[in-house]
């Protein structure tokens, strides 16, 4: 389910609403990695120095303990670091990926006619897939759109990240009003002739951007499944947090019937019992992500609930000692 994420060309109507989302000219807020809020750069501070026992007392690294053990308690134990080092582990998993098949230096810097170029195929691409806009949305649905566009460059934040189910639930959603808003009514499934028109033109884009994969020898394809692997059970892991065991692992053995009745049906198309599998391989698969979907976001609303407090803590310290790193001025 998620190889054609991890490998998938950047220019199919998969990427569209991550594109808009960080295509900087659609927006006037400031890039997120470069500007953080007074709560966020508090809240780093906090958890930075709190594990230090920076000038607390016995007491009060108590109370601060056990504000750390309540979210220990919320996600499971130690989860925060487990799902850290997994994310670092699929962004290595994938730069490897890229080393492989030479994608890993420094991307092309294009000629205005280049970029001509890519646009107009860009455009050809979207033709294909139903996902140019219709509605040139002003007033308030153009800063909701722009609302949205904010709320997607959070989510996608940062580059490389792994989406939880509860993640994904909620980009989907974004990217339903979205269109919307701006009249789009695909993407479409392509039909073989225009999934070859549409190969042909991210090979196009390919070329001129200088991103074409290069062709593997044995060696190297074994490899690059085993790291597709890999990137699949880590980015598995993520999305079913929260499922019990017996549950997660209902979810890899529909994942991988439903990627093997989506290859047959690329090779040589499936019959009527097996489309009918699939629909109902899909459900399932769906019913697990929905049930992880809200087990994630309880638990962050209950965890936000902690930070708040965890948050009127170290504030109240600093206004008691006269403002320190973790005062409110911060």
């Amino acid at each position: 389910m998620f190889s054609s994420s991890v490998t998938g060309n950047q220019n199919t109507a998969g990427s569209y609403f991550s594109t808009i989302a960080n295509n900087k000219q659609s927006t006037k807020t400031p890039n997120i990695s470069a500007n953080l809020s007074p709560t966020q750069i508090r809240r780093q501070l906090q958890m930075q120095f709190a594990t230090m026992s920076f000038g607390l007392n016995s007491s009060e690294q108590q109370q601060v303990n056990g504000y750390f053990s309540q979210l220990n308690n919320i996600y499971g134990v130690n989860d925060s670091a487990v799902r850290e080092e997994q994310e670092k582990k699929f962004k290595e998993l994938k730069a490897e990926l890229d080393k492989l098949y030479g994608l890993d230096g420094e991307p092309k810097k294009l000629t205005s006619e280049e970029q001509k170029k890519v646009d107009e195929l860009q455009t050809q691409l979207d033709k294909l897939y139903e996902i140019v806009p219709t509605k040139d949305p002003q007033g308030l649905d153009r800063q909701r759109a722009e609302s949205l566009k904010w709320e997607l460059k959070k989510l996608y934040y940062p580059e490389g990240k792994v989406l939880s189910a509860a993640e994904k639930k909620k980009e989907a959603s974004i990217q339903k009003e979205l269109k919307e808003i701006f009249g789009i009514t695909g993407p479409k499934k392509l039909n073989k002739e225009e999934q070859a028109k549409a190969d042909e033109l991210n090979k196009q884009i390919d070329k001129i951007k200088g991103t074409t994969k290069k062709k593997l020898n044995e060696a190297e394809t074994k490899r690059a499944n085993e790291i597709l692997d890999e990137m699949e059970k880590i980015a598995g892991s993520l999305v079913t947090h929260g499922l019990s065991n017996a549950e997660k692992t209902l979810y890899y053995k529909l994942d991988d019937q439903a990627d093997a009745l989506k290859a047959k049906a690329k090779e040589s198309g499936l019959s009527d019992e097996e489309q009918d599998k699939l629909v109902q391989i899909t459900k399932n698969i769906n019913a697990l992500l929905d049930k992880a979907a809200a087990i994630q976001e309880k638990q962050d609303k209950q965890a936000s609930q902690v930070h708040g407090q965890l948050n009127g803590f170290f504030s109240q310290l600093g206004a008691l000692g006269g403002g320190t790193l973790l005062s409110r001025s911060i």
